[in-house]
């Protein structure tokens, strides 16, 4: 289920995986560690280290992935991969 959300701060251990179903207009802020950012459809690799921020601007999912142990802050709606 999705679940909006004003701001999320997550720490996401290394290689773990979050999901935002629709990425438009959501900011993307990688407060520590580094971390990899694909959009459904977009031949983009995005990759953020910390204090880095990106904004979508396309309504497509995008998956984060922690290249290492990371703190990222999303705004916007987003539902977690379950393991």
């Amino acid at each position: 289920m999705n679940t909006p959300v004003a701001a999320l701060d997550l720490r996401l251990a290394h290689q773990a995986m979050f999901r935002v179903p629709d990425a438009a207009g959501v900011e993307i802020v990688c407060r520590s560690g580094s971390i990899w950012i694909t959009l459904d459809n977009d031949p983009r690799d995005i990759v953020l280290e910390a204090s880095d921020s990106f904004t979508a601007l396309e309504h497509r999912a995008a998956l984060i992935y922690a290249m290492e142990s990371s703190r990222v802050s999303v705004a916007g709606t987003a539902q977690p991969i379950p393991r």
